[in-house]
């Protein structure tokens, strides 16, 4: 038996000479619990943040496939200064965005935060409007789905993402994950969300997509195909 964590995968396993009648998919599982509303007030003070603002978020190691440098660059020609991004994590492009963000004078428009403890990352999550996955369409990004997906969505935040293939055949079109074609893009894309007032609507969307995948009832069913694939169970 093989089981992979999402379709992309287990139609890559098939590619690669997996029996399909032996394959299954257990999701990713995330902590509901761990979401907070209350914690949003908090981090948005700590870093100057208005109630009338909207964040863009992302979180994790900052590749150079990540999309980061083009939305940075994108924000910097959006005169919109209720728009701002918040990061969270360190990695390549990190001193390539710090220049970035100072030759443009975006000091108050994009927020840099290095590594936190991992308890405390949910609580920045809820201080976003809107989480972003802006990753470039190449060959390792193209069949996986990062467990941060989850953890957006479990937060009530609508996922902006360029259109990889395993997020789209994950989520669909319908469940609060939203597509770009490209990662210069995404941020034109967050416009069009904050205009038509879909951001709470979207949110909701990607909140009830993940509310069935808690760690107890993926163990559980995670147990149950293990039993199904041993001999005599």
């Amino acid at each position: 038996m093989v089981i992979s964590i999402n379709e992309g995968l287990r139609e890559y396993t098939i590619q690669m000479g997996a029996d399909p009648e032996k394959t299954e998919v257990i999701r990713a599982g995330v902590d509901l619990e761990a979401f907070n509303p209350d914690d949003r007030e908090a981090i948005r003070a700590k870093y100057g943040i208005q109630d009338d603002e909207t964040v863009l978020f992302f979180m994790g190691w900052l590749y150079e496939f990540s999309g980061l440098k083009e939305v940075t660059l994108a924000l910097a020609k959006n005169l919109d200064s209720k728009i701002k991004l918040l990061i969270l994590g360190k990695g390549d492009l990190w001193d390539i965005l710090q220049t970035i963000r100072r030759d443009h004078g975006l000091e108050d428009r994009i927020i840099m935060e290095p590594w936190v403890p991992y308890p405390e990352v949910p609580k920045y999550i809820m201080a976003a409007d809107i989480c972003i996955l802006p990753a470039y369409r190449n060959e390792i990004m193209m069949n996986i789905v990062p467990i941060k997906m989850y953890e957006y969505m479990a937060a009530g935040k609508p996922v902006l993402a360029t259109s990889l293939p395993g997020l789209m055949k994950e989520f669909g079109e319908t469940n609060g994950v939203l597509y770009a074609e490209s990662s210069d893009a995404v941020l034109n894309r967050a416009m069009e969300l904050i205009e038509t007032g879909e951001i709470g609507p979207e949110g909701k969307r990607a909140r009830n997509f993940v509310k069935s995948l808690n760690w107890d009832e993926l163990t559980d069913v995670f147990q149950q195909t293990l039993s199904r694939g041993v001999p005599g169970e």
